[in-house]
């Protein structure tokens, strides 16, 4: 027996499909009350349908990062833990990073946790569950105050500061993960500055063609990828 035999059970299969319907009942409920409530405050069906056809199409094109994530997590993890972890609460870099520390703590490599001993499965997934959880329970302590608290600082005399508040999360989660891709190795370190400068290109593209925007992450994680296998065959 295998992690692969973990992975593929037909359990942890009928798991995440039950996991994923509930999620998807879930929100046709949300959906349908706050349908009602709209029609309530006065909103036209016309008004409605154009609000819900427009979500729509803008979340197809930033799916595919994601769709990209799945792919390659699937190649180290299966198809239905992947499949669970970034249809509900998951990230590529969080979820490869879990995965990839786990790995190296139990002394396998992430290649080889489908091949190795199921217990090194199951302890990729114990950890990354583990570590996701401590999002959601911040969240709902203390995600109310916080959204509150920001947009009272950004509408207030010195509104610049709940901006600058903001951008202090992007720049700690920078810190966080900019120093494992540049100090891992050098093929790890130019596909981060490859897909930056793919980032940068397409964002000044996107000044003269907005749709590009909804491109961004797609097309720097696609160049990133294909860049990783040059610079790995390179170094």
């Amino acid at each position: 027996m295998t992690g692969a035999t973990l992975a593929s059970s037909p359990l942890l299969f009928i798991l995440v499909g039950a996991g994923l319907l509930a999620i998807i009942v879930f929100a046709l409920y949300s959906f349908k009350k706050a349908k009602k409530r709209c029609l309530e405050l006065g909103m036209s069906e016309e008004t409605i349908s154009a609000v819900v056809k427009s979500t729509i199409s803008a979340a197809i094109i930033p799916s595919l990062a994601i769709l990209l994530g799945f792919v390659i997590l699937s190649v180290s993890l299966g198809v239905a833990w992947p499949w669970w972890r970034l249809s509900v609460i998951g990230s590529l870099a969080y979820e490869t990073m879990a995965a990839q520390y786990t790995a190296d703590g139990l002394g396998v490599a992430l290649s080889e946790i489908l091949s190795s001993d199921p217990t090194v499965f199951a302890s990729v997934m114990i950890v990354m569950t583990i570590g996701i959880i401590a999002g959601p329970l911040m969240i709902a302590v203390v995600g109310e105050k916080y959204s509150t608290g920001v947009m009272n600082a950004k509408s207030g005399e010195k509104g610049e500061w709940g901006t600058i508040f903001s951008g202090l999360f992007y720049l700690a989660m920078f810190a966080v993960y900019i120093p494992i891709m540049v100090f891992t190795d050098l093929p790890t370190t130019l596909t981060l500055v490859t897909s930056m400068v793919v980032t940068v290109i397409v964002g000044m593209l996107s000044k003269k063609l907005p749709i590009l925007a909804e491109f961004t992450m797609a097309a720097s994680l696609i160049v990133g990828m294909a860049s990783s296998v040059l610079w790995a065959s390179l170094f």
